[in-house]
């Protein structure tokens, strides 16, 4: 589903490329590819949890309906910003000095999702600022680039923490 809508997204924002893009069409392109980020890390965390065999698939849906954005949220704004409560990280390896080190494909998907979540609040609810077709399609880009290089991450203890995070963030963070 990532890929039909980040395509969808790009293609709203040239709707009207030679003239004065329609701020509906802008602001649903930012909706659109936040839209996209959220399946593809559900996505990613069902598969990661269940498995990726056809047989699953049935599985991998049903747990997806268990994200909510909120929470999705919480825990990519703490792996975006690097740092995770010591509730979060008990047992985990850590570094000479004592820290959780988030991996930069990590810090950069969670940020890029926290941020696209502000931003579709603001197209969807917000009308009092104009948006500009350089800046959603920065949006765009930004969401394509850091989600392949999150594609590329290997099957990591941190990458598979962090997907489980998305579902169960509520419950870690007031342990």
């Amino acid at each position: 589903m990532y890929d039909d809508l980040i395509a969808l997204a790009e293609h709203i924002v040239q709707i009207d490329a030679a003239g004065r893009t329609r701020q509906a069409h802008l602001r649903r392109a930012v909706s659109t590819a936040y839209y996209a980020v959220f399946h593809y890390l559900v996505h990613e965390a069902c598969c990661a949890q269940i498995g990726t065999q056809n047989s699953q698939r049935g599985y991998r849906h049903s747990l997806g309906r268990a994200f909510a954005h909120t929470t999705m949220k919480k825990a990519c704004s703490s792996f975006g910003g690097g740092t995770l409560r010591e509730s979060v990280i008990k047992g985990l390896p850590r570094d000479a000095n004592g820290n959780y080190s988030v991996p930069r494909e990590i810090r950069d998907i969670a940020a890029t999702f926290t941020e696209l979540q502000e931003k579709r609040h603001l197209a969807d609810y917000d009308l009092s600022e104009p948006w500009r077709r350089s800046e959603v399609l920065t949006l765009i880009d930004q969401a394509k680039s850091h989600v392949e290089r999150f594609q590329r991450l290997a099957p990591t203890d941190d990458r598979k923490f962090f997907l489980a995070c998305l579902w169960a963030w509520k419950e870690l963070e007031n342990r």
